[in-house]
């Protein structure tokens, strides 16, 4: 029974190897290089995005500045206007002035022009009468009183004509420079005139020649913006392709991960089943050298094992107990790998067979705690843990019944034991068919 089953691992590991995991397994090397082209474009598709939105962004940036500039400008100009129009304002009311001051100055002029006139004609009249014209008003005096008066008069008159012509000529003198100044600021207010006229072309040209640079830039932003949209949509297309190859390259590794673990469980299952033939094997070899009965027992899986002898045979651990608390096999939802012998903390260990101690070790020790292990060759070895104290080395020679521990409940322990485990080629076995069916 055992040599068919044997036969049908071997043939399941043939079945294995003979056919294909998939129909797309013959293509995992065109995917993964199609999956190498992807992430490549992708990576250019995405630097090409990253460039575009660089762009664009320095477009906006830009476009944003002119904006602002061209509100400034458009502020200037609105400034410089109302400036103009002040000006315009100012320089009209001058001019009124002017117009006014220049019909003063005529007047004064004219005025001035006809005292001159009547003066001149009394310097004439006198010219021509000569002096006699005056003693001609004195002589008519009828008395003296007359006389002064008279005189008076006449020196009265004479003062009168000049000062009239004096007052004349200083009036024509204001009126003019009045005139004057009226002309220079006038000029003045015509060239800041002219000057703000320049400034507000030059800043409309500037205007203009923003808002044509405005419509470029915008033009060239909406293009930057449509070419990043598609440098967008080409990533995510890649990266959709991309994903649909990666997932067929998972799902092809997925199953094969899945076949190499039925292949591995297929050997290990067909080593074991070597190996349990050869130890039947070895066994009847064995027992027909010796002409005793093969021991049989199970392993931790719960495979029937028939172990051969060896010189000499497994003693009791413990001559002081033989109260076995928890034996070989499933305990709960573990397995548990030897049997554990209840006694008192302290109790004397004793080696179960003539060997050599391959490990003696403290500590916890994956739960064991104090454990001490014994090759007693032709593939056997013991193992004792939870001791309180190990009494042997490592490579120190025991003898079977030889003192090797204390009993203790150090590692993961509830109260004090000795577990005990049998071991052939390293798998443990069940210790209890060595001693007897008792």
């Amino acid at each position: 029974m055992k040599k068919n089953k044997f036969l049908a691992i071997i043939l399941t590991l043939i079945m294995l190897a003979a056919f294909p995991l998939a129909e797309v397994g013959a293509d995992v090397n065109a995917w993964r290089a199609e999956r190498n082209r992807l992430q490549s474009e992708r990576a250019a598709a995405q630097a090409q995005a990253r460039e575009s939105l660089y762009l664009l962004t320095g477009m906006r940036a830009e476009i944003s500045d002119l904006l602002e500039l061209m509100s400034e400008y458009t502020q200037r100009i609105e400034d410089a206007q109302d400036e103009l129009e002040e000006i315009e304002i100012t320089l009209l009311e001058t001019r009124i002035t002017l117009s006014y001051a220049e019909i003063d100055l005529e007047q004064a002029i004219a005025n001035r022009d006809a005292q001159e006139e009547l003066f001149h004609e009394r310097l004439r009249a006198m010219h021509e009468q000569g002096p006699i014209g005056y003693l001609d008003i004195l002589f008519q005096a009828a008395n003296f009183t007359d006389l002064l008066v008279r005189l008076e008069h006449v020196r009265t008159i004479a003062q009168f004509d000049r000062q009239v012509l004096d007052n004349m000529e200083a009036a024509q003198e204001r009126v003019a420079e009045v005139v004057a100044s009226l002309v220079i600021l006038t000029e003045q207010y015509e060239y800041e005139q002219a000057q703000m006229l320049l400034a507000i072309a030059q800043l409309e040209y500037a205007q203009e020649a923003n808002s044509a640079l405005m419509v470029r830039l915008q033009a060239d932003e909406a293009q930057l913006a449509l070419l990043h949209e598609i440098d967008a949509a080409t990533e995510l297309l890649i990266q959709n392709e991309l994903g649909v190859v990666v997932a067929q390259i998972h799902a092809y590794e997925t199953a094969a991960a899945a076949r190499r673990r039925q292949e591995e469980q297929a050997r290990r299952e067909a080593q074991r089943a070597a190996e349990l033939a050869e130890l039947a094997r070895q066994a009847e070899i064995e027992r027909e050298r010796r002409g005793t009965e093969p021991v049989e027992t199970t392993d931790a899986e719960g495979e029937t094992v028939v172990a051969t002898t060896f010189s000499g045979q497994f003693v009791w651990p413990i001559p002081a107990s033989t109260t076995i608390t928890s034996r070989f096999g499933p305990r709960g939802s573990s397995h548990h790998n030897g049997i554990d012998v209840s006694a008192p903390a302290g109790t004397r260990i004793n080696a179960a067979a003539d060997g050599i101690v391959r490990t003696s070790s403290v500590g916890w020790n994956g739960g064991y705690g104090n454990m001490i292990i014994i090759d007693h060759g032709d593939g056997y070895s013991t193992l004792y843990a939870h001791n309180s104290r190990n009494r042997v080395r490592v490579g120190d020679r025991v003898t079977a019944g030889q003192h090797i521990a204390d009993v203790g409940t150090t590692g993961q322990s509830t109260g004090n034991h000795l577990h005990f485990e049998i071991r052939r080629n390293g798998r443990a076995i069940n210790p209890l068919p060595f001693f007897g069916k008792s």
